[in-house]
């Protein structure tokens, strides 16, 4: 019995790092989902958003801060929006599923069976799979950030982008083992030796790195090229006056740029083939948002945006077995599951036809100017009543409730 326990008291240990670590990235996400449409700086203390004093080192744990304080800041009592607690236990959530079934390898297709040889087993890890871990795991905090900030009804901002670029695109090339899946069909159907994936010695040694560049080159293409496709498809439901040729500048065709941005995160991480399976299941999960009524205000592209992180965290979680499956579309998917996968796509429209441009983003270039002039103007009145000795300096900011 002791020798059974030992290896699930690991597995709790691994499940509450990556919940920790993942609760703590979600509180730093409300900074980032509040601050960087407002042009303001990521770093610096938090603050409450209507005293503006700074919250204590105690009061600023992940979701226990929050209960502690009983949703109310400490100095002046007033209520602290209780979306704070919601998502650091929303992505760590995630991060906890999706890293210690990967760490497992329970849920990576293609890197073999599970390490585990019985149930008695601890897991083995090595430098590649915690480089596709932590790969994996920054992918989904973009796609939180970029979710909740769309949500909000806040256009993209470029460093956000600029940073998914980076550290998706760049990262793909700079560790190839995150290339899990190839951008090729698989296929059973293919003749012997070509179909299997990977090659020989793709992830570590043997591999001519000429191909491997051309090989990562041709992943990212083909996935920002059905990311691209697949945001006009889906233009018709949320924004369908969008027109890059006639309008490059309107607010409809930034929403449809937006688009494009979201759909490509999960295209990078799981391919072109799956990710028609990922549109799929967050299309589902905007349309059950929908339903809710603390949703019903956004806009059906914010819903659409929030629901991308839980479905790729969801693709991630069932990775190896919907490969398996052959159904789910995937670079082994049989043709039939691959035509009514892209059909299933196409038909997205008619059943989340909504008026998704009901009222403009509030991080565009032409609403933004009020919120920062009201921001500076609260700053100065801050600064020249000097009743507060920690009140904001010019530059500083704080967190929305």
């Amino acid at each position: 019995m002791v020798d059974l326990l030992v290896p699930r008291a690991n597995d709790v240990v691994i499940f509450t790092f990556f919940l920790v670590v993942g609760a703590s990235v979600g509180s730093f996400l409300n900074v980032v989902v509040w601050r960087l449409p407002q042009r303001l700086n990521v770093n610096g203390h938090s603050f409450c958003p209507r005293c503006r004093n700074r919250l204590r080192a105690r009061d600023n744990v992940p979701i226990f801060g929050w209960l502690w304080l009983s949703g109310r800041c400490r100095d002046c009592r007033l209520p602290i929006s209780s979306r704070y607690p919601i998502v650091e236990t929303l992505v760590g959530i995630t991060f906890a599923l999706v890293g210690s079934t990967e760490l497992t390898r329970w849920s990576l297709p293609y890197f073999g069976d599970s390490v585990r040889t019985n149930w008695m087993s601890t897991p083995i890890v090595d430098a590649d799979l915690l480089t596709l871990i932590l790969y994996h795991v920054v992918a989904v905090a973009t796609a939180w950030a970029m979710g909740l900030i769309r949500f909000d009804g806040n256009a993209l901002p470029s460093r956000l982008t600029l940073f998914a670029a980076i550290t998706l695109l760049g990262g793909m090339f700079a560790f190839p083992q995150a290339m899990v899946v190839p951008w090729q069909l698989v296929g059973e159907s293919m003749p012997a030796g070509i179909g299997t994936w990977p090659p020989s010695g793709w992830m570590t040694t043997g591999a001519d790195w000429s191909v491997r560049l051309v090989q990562i080159g041709l992943r990212l293409l083909t996935s920002l090229v059905a990311a691209g496709f697949f945001a006009r498809v889906l233009a018709k439901s949320f924004c369908p006056s969008a027109d890059m040729k006639m309008d490059p500048l309107g607010s409809s065709t930034k929403r449809l740029i937006d688009l494009m941005i979201l759909i490509a995160v999960p295209s990078i991480v799981v391919g072109w083939q799956a990710v028609m399976g990922v549109i799929l299941l967050a299309a589902i999960f905007a349309k059950i948002l929908g339903m809710c009524e603390f949703a019903q205000s956004r806009d059906s592209l914010g819903r659409f945006a929030v629901s991308l992180p839980v479905a790729t965290s969801v693709q991630l979680l069932l990775w190896r077995g919907l490969v398996a499956s052959q159904v789910w579309p995937s670079e082994q998917a049989s043709q039939v599951g691959l035509i009514v996968s892209f059909f299933g796509v196409l038909t997205i429209p008619l059943w989340l036809d909504e008026n998704g441009e009901s009222f403009p983003p509030m991080g565009d270039e032409s609403g933004n100017g009020g919120v920062s002039e009201q921001f500076d103007e609260d700053v100065r009145e801050a600064q020249a009543s000097r009743k507060d000795p920690d009140a904001l300096q010019q530059g500083d900011s704080f967190e929305l409730n």
